[in-house]
């Protein structure tokens, strides 16, 4: 036991000279490569930098360090130290070895697990062991000297291979974006900073001398630049380190012709131009921001416009599916007398058409009586069985007429009822209608200029009313001449507008619109083809749409507030009752060529009546004329 005890510590230690000396002659190889790199690209004081050329250590060195890389891979010795190092039982590196009397050893922890749990034999020979045996303190620091040799190896193989993957990591490979290092001798590593001072670029090894001499510490550093001509002054072969805010161009020291005068560092500038850029992004960030805001403001707008459509297309939807259910249900009281009258015409026919039959076959049987008698040869029994038939003159012929006459009086109310139902659906059309066009509200101000002699106005231009004689104006252009009415000041000329007038307790009014050429001065016709669209009150009850001819109106209700709806585009002047919320009148299809006026009339004053003025409703809200 003792001989294999000294054998191995014998044979340790002389693995372990073995790996110092490797690991010596590995590091000095290191060393002397390196030095041997550096002297070869730091440039020389006084003296050419004599390239290609080892010194004699370099020469002296080189077979001894090639002869060491030779000898990395273990030894077939040190194969066989780590071998007799290995618990059987664990197969694993010892841990707290024990040396058994038959000379073997084993592991502590797992030798008392077999004693304890199998037989008290050795595992390898079988010999009886009596008791554990106590560590082998020599056996165990020579496997815990192996294992710390292994680990140290280990992490000099990782170094190794770390820097392997660092110099191949930094070296230039000529990519897009990489810049090399100007001081370096091929093969070159990637820069990592540019020096706007020294105008060249440094690698991680070259820029040290930047953070360690104060000398250089004040050099502007910045990321890698490929183009470094462009920071210097090709002209004077110095670095641009002023400002020309005149020429606005970098110049260098010796650029500086007209003095000082608008002449700044660039790093003043720099600051500057920086102050400046943050400024307008900071402006262009209230931009982005208010065009947020913008947009949640139209996302919100076209979700109420998306909402308020979906509720319009359903009420549309309601009113004509309501409208087809009238349509059917007219169309089924329209048709029952037809189909009853059918039924009792086919009834007649059917009574008539067997009664016809069965004169035919009774007549046919007086037919055949009188063949056979007729055929008689006997004179006596001839006359014997004379018959005697009907005579055929007082035989009266049916007449074939069918009653298809309709009661015409219950299809024309049947018809009445269906229009009144159907125009009661067309209604609320109205009130969708009236939903959305004061959102197309103007601003309408009469414009007294154009105005009948007899009219009267109020100051801000709102009201208007038949004075009862002439008010002393001058004549003007525009001004009506011998029918009582005023248009507005402002035009239309595209898109949609409203507005309102009230109308209560008077006996006549005239509203709508007038075309700018319109004549104003002789005795007016108003109707489309003169330039007016117009509806009418007049007489005290009685209502019209100003076409040609004129067509009477037949409102529910006296109009107390009436509204005026004009699209220029579309061609459309409507006319509301506001109090009702129901549709008077519109001319469709209308052909405007030129600007449009709101047109007003309040009509004669007689005595006590018709003496409440036209009162045009003031604006409401923020709606204006559409373009």
């Amino acid at each position: 036991m003792m001989k294999l005890a000294v054998w191995v510590y014998f044979q340790f230690y002389r693995e372990m000279g073995i790996c110092i000396e490797q690991r010596f002659f590995r590091k000095r190889n290191s060393t002397l490569m390196e030095s041997s790199q550096r002297n070869e690209t730091r440039p020389r004081r006084g003296c050419e930098d004599k390239r290609g050329e080892s010194t004699p250590w370099e020469s002296a060195a080189s077979p001894q360090l090639k002869d060491m890389a030779s000898t990395s891979a273990p030894t077939a010795e040190r194969r066989s130290l780590e071998d007799n190092l290995i618990c059987s039982i664990c197969e694993k590196a010892f841990e707290y070895p024990v040396t058994t009397l038959c000379g073997h050893s084993f592991c502590e922890e797992f030798l008392h697990c077999t004693v304890r749990y199998n037989e008290s034999v050795c595992p390898l020979c079988k010999t009886h062991v009596s008791k554990i045996p106590e560590v082998n303190v020599v056996l165990q620091q020579i496997a815990q000297r192996v294992k710390t040799r292994d680990e140290d190896e280990n992490e000099d193989e990782d170094e190794n291979e770390n820097e392997d993957e660092n110099e191949d990591e930094d070296e230039f490979g000529g990519g897009a974006g990489e810049v090399a290092c100007d001081v370096c001798a091929p093969p070159k590593r990637r820069a990592k900073k540019s020096c706007l001072l020294c105008l060249n670029s440094f690698c991680a090894t070259h820029l040290e001398n930047h953070y360690t001499s104060k000398r250089l510490k004040g050099h502007k550093l910045v990321e890698p630049v490929e183009d470094l001509d462009t920071r210097a002054c090709l002209e004077h072969g110095r670095p641009l380190e002023l400002y020309n805010r005149r020429r606005q161009i970098c110049i260098c020291i010796h650029c500086m012709e007209d003095g000082l005068a608008d002449v700044v560092s660039t790093e003043c500038e720099w600051d500057a131009k920086k102050a400046e850029l943050d400024e307008i992004k900071a402006k262009f960030q209230q931009k982005i921001h208010g065009r947020e805001i913008k947009l949640d403001e139209i996302d919100a707008d076209l979700k109420s416009i998306k909402d308020k459509l979906e509720d319009e297309l359903g009420n549309i939807k309601a009113v004509f599916n309501a409208m087809f259910t009238i349509l059917k249900e007219a169309e089924a009281r329209m048709l029952q007398p037809i189909k009853e009258r059918r039924q009792v015409v086919e009834k007649e026919a059917e009574d008539l058409s067997n009664e016809l039959r069965a004169e035919i076959e009774e007549l046919q049987m007086n037919i055949s009586k009188m063949d056979d008698t007729s055929a008689l040869e006997d004179h006596i029994l001839f006359l014997q069985s004379y018959p005697t038939p009907p005579d055929p003159n007082k035989m009266t012929d049916k007449e074939v007429k069918f009653n298809t006459s309709l009661s015409l009086g219950t299809l024309r109310k049947t018809m009445a009822t269906m229009m009144e139902k159907i125009q009661q659906e067309l209604e609320t059309l109205t009130s969708i209608e009236l939903e959305r066009v004061p959102e197309f509200t103007v601003d309408v101000k009469l414009d007294p200029t154009t105005a009948h002699r007899r009219l009267m106005f109020s100051d801000d231009g709102k009201e208007v009313i038949d004075g009862g004689k002439d008010q002393g104006v001058d004549d003007t252009p525009g001004r009506f001449k011998l029918f009582g009415g005023v248009v507005a000041r402002d035009s239309l000329t595209s898109g949609r507008s409203y507005w309102e007038v009230e109308v209560r307790n008077k006996s006549g009014w005239d509203l709508g619109v007038a075309s700018g050429k319109a004549d104003r001065k002789g005795k007016l016709t108003l109707k489309p083809d003169n330039g007016f669209w117009v509806t009418a009150h007049y007489e005290g009850n009685k209502f019209a749409a100003l076409t040609a001819p004129p067509r009477r109106l037949f409102p529910p209700e006296k109009p107390e507030k009436v509204g005026v709806f004009v699209d220029y585009e579309e061609g459309l002047v409507s006319f509301y009752d506001i109090a009702a919320q129901s549709h008077i009148f519109s001319f469709t299809e209308c052909s405007f060529q030129d600007e449009l006026y709101p047109y007003f009339s309040p009509h004669v004053k007689k005595d006590y009546d018709n003496t409440k003025p036209l009162i045009i409703s003031p604006l409401k809200g923020t709606g204006n004329h559409t373009g």
